[in-house]
């Protein structure tokens, strides 16, 4: 099964989603291709709609990966506390789309476009900063993050 879930600001928790397509055989692709195809198309479709391209921030990164390898080492999806990202990295705003059990970064973009939540994170055009962590637990199964920041 694949899932994702979605984060629109510090406090606010959409529910859970589940998008239920079958199980997803596990891929030989790297969390690093990942990370930068999740990326490159979360900007292309920032663009279609004429909003700015996210820009890489280590800070928001760091977060995106730590949280990405948490979901994995657990096997569980979840989101973590927004607050520590606002403080250690000095922003005003910040959000969260997790998923997991997709094999392409164009499958999860997907998902997250055909929800509401999701998309509303994607193309909320006061965020500047994009952070991608992907990682894989031990039944290869892919655990995604994406954080989003405001100065």
């Amino acid at each position: 099964m694949r899932h994702l879930s979605g984060l629109l600001t510090v406090l606010v928790v959409l529910p859970l989603l589940a998008v239920g397509l079958g199980a997803a055989p596990a891929s030989a692709r790297t969390a690093s291709n990942f990370q930068t195809g999740i990326h490159r198309l979360t900007n292309e479709i920032r663009e279609q709609h004429d909003e700015d391209k996210l820009a890489k921030r280590k800070c928001v990164k760091r977060f995106a990966k730590k949280q990405a390898r948490r979901m994995a080492r657990q096997e569980r999806m979840f989101h973590q506390d927004l607050t520590p990202i606002l403080k250690k990295c000095d922003l005003s705003g910040v959000g969260e789309n997790v998923a997991y059990g997709f094999t392409a970064p164009q499958g999860v973009l997907d998902a997250w476009m055909d929800s509401e939540g999701h998309r509303k994170n994607i193309l909320d055009g006061s965020f500047t900063m994009l952070g991608v962590g992907a990682k894989q637990s031990e039944d290869g199964t892919w655990y995604l993050a994406q954080v989003f920041g405001r100065k």
